[in-house]
């Protein structure tokens, strides 16, 4: 495991209420990504310029974030960390927490409800009377 992630893990745990942790980026830390030909997740905060460089990490705590953290010790919990601009003014990072929050929370019901909508609409299965589903015979 990176020590980037260990820290992540250990500083949540100090703040279990935080949901958005920015800081500067661990060297390696998304090795494992580029060594399988991915392009590492990145955030850009609408107050940042384009093409600045991705120096610094956004981890947002996803169970934190919906609202079902648990005071498990010990609990990886799960994170997205996504590479993001240097956002050194505090009035800054606080406005890209909130539009990184929402972006997240957005993106995490869109799949929700791809999901949802790929489970009412399975062609092999039909509804019951009681909204129970039944498989067709074939």
């Amino acid at each position: 495991m990176h020590h980037a992630v260990q820290d992540d893990r250990l500083w949540f745990h100090r703040h279990p209420t935080e949901v958005v942790r920015f800081r500067k980026s661990a060297k390696g830390e998304f090795a494992p990504l580029t060594q399988h030909g991915e392009t590492p997740p990145a955030f850009r905060p609408s107050c940042s310029r384009n093409g600045a460089p991705l120096q610094w990490v956004a981890v947002v705590d996803l169970m934190q974030l919906l609202g079902t953290s648990t005071a498990v010790p010990n609990d990886p919990g799960v994170r997205l960390r996504l590479q993001t601009p240097a956002i050194p003014l505090a009035e800054h990072r606080l406005a890209a927490k909130q539009e990184l929050m929402e972006a997240v929370a957005a993106e995490l019901l869109m799949q929700v409800g791809e999901t949802d909508l790929k489970d009412h609409s399975k062609p092999d299965e039909q509804r019951t009377d009681d909204g129970a589903r039944e498989a067709m015979a074939a």
